[in-house]
């Protein structure tokens, strides 16, 4: 995807499988540029904790979509190789045509732990483990001896129709993941950062890949969550609960605006939250100020309060824009045709 032009793309449902095809299929009528599905063994919810397999989606998503690019949001490396996300990828990559994208992340306690993985050293391994990725992706043969990998004459065929390869982004917005895309990936893709977070993240990415002598332009991506309605106060209203409940998943965000988190009981990178969870988090979720939820990255509003929004992001150095909206499977269509809004404008002021 070219660096350089605007691109608007979504992320859509866990499941049920009827929402996901309802709403992949529709983003590419309407012309959005990328489809995320989630890769999740376990969902996050309140009520429904259902995830249908990532991969198996998008390989049926692939038969009914024509232009929309498809990837994860994102891929661990622990449940899967390096070379089967491979594997994967450029299978996808083949089967569509040259629309694949790889989304890769460090990986989240709750589809790992409880199945019996181990989840340690996550950002070592995941540089290990596209080290792995980028070799095979580029060459014909590959031996590799590390610490969580050996390789030897190993080679994934067939080899995807993007060349060299498909645009692989890289999830987090730590010191050592950002250096990590720096070094490897082809986009940057973090999560609810503010402005000024964003430009300082972009030049670590962009220093990063400098001292790795890489002359690239990288997709600087951004994904939110949000919701857009028709007037402020509206998607205000459907905006504020299920804000509340991610930013308790997230506490470093309220830390990062000032606020002291209610709790870190539902820190969902790390620790587990289960079902049996969902009425504690519901209820620590009404004691967070409705003053957070304004200060956050989390954007509501309109689609002129999303367009004055993005653009502050895109005079930092953002042109890939993935919003997750937090309404109910039967609204989605309707927050996509005001989103398109915001695509529209952009398109016609940036290109």
């Amino acid at each position: 995807m070219d660096p350089e032009k605007v691109k608007f793309g979504i992320e859509g449902p866990n499941s049920p499988w009827s929402a996901i095809l309802d709403i992949a299929a529709y983003c590419d009528e309407v012309g959005l540029d990328s489809y995320w599905m989630p890769d999740h063994l376990v969902a996050t919810g309140v009520k429904r904790w259902d995830a249908i397999e990532a991969w198996v989606a998008l390989g049926a998503l692939a038969m009914r979509t024509k232009n929309i690019m498809l990837t994860t949001g994102v891929s661990d490396t622990y449940r899967y190789h390096p070379a089967v996300i491979v594997q994967k990828a450029n299978s996808l990559d083949v089967i569509t045509n040259g629309r694949a994208m790889l989304g890769i992340g460090i990986g989240e306690a709750m589809n790992l732990v409880p199945f019996g993985i181990d989840y340690d050293k996550p950002v070592g391994r995941t540089i290990e483990a596209m080290k792995v990725i980028k070799l095979l992706l580029e060459n014909d043969f590959v031996d590799f001896e590390g610490k969580y990998y050996k390789l030897n004459k190993a080679f994934v065929h067939p080899k995807p129709v993007q060349q060299p390869h498909y645009p692989i982004y890289i999830a987090g917005s730590s010191p050592r993941t950002m250096r990590m895309v720096g070094r490897y990936a082809d986009g940057w893709l973090p999560a609810n950062l503010s402005v000024e977070k964003y430009a300082e993240g972009k030049e670590v990415v962009m220093s990063a890949a400098k001292e790795a002598g890489r002359d690239v332009k990288l997709d600087m991506a951004h994904f939110m969550y949000g919701v857009i309605a028709k007037s402020r106060d509206e998607a205000r209203e459907k905006a504020m609960l299920p804000a509340k409940l991610l930013l308790l998943t997230r506490p470093r965000i309220i830390e990062a605006m000032g606020f002291d988190p209610p709790t870190y009981d539902f820190e969902m990178t790390f620790k587990l939250v289960f079902p049996r969870d969902a009425k504690a988090w519901f209820e620590a979720a009404k004691q967070v100020p409705d003053e957070v939820v304004e200060a956050s990255p989390i954007i509501y509003g309109t689609a002129e309060d999303f367009i004055e929004r993005f653009e502050k992001y895109y005079k930092v150095g953002c042109r890939h824009f993935v919003m997750n909206f937090q309404v109910s499977f039967k609204a989605l269509k309707e927050c996509v045709d005001l989103y398109m809004d915001v695509v529209k404008y952009f398109r016609e002021s940036y290109g």
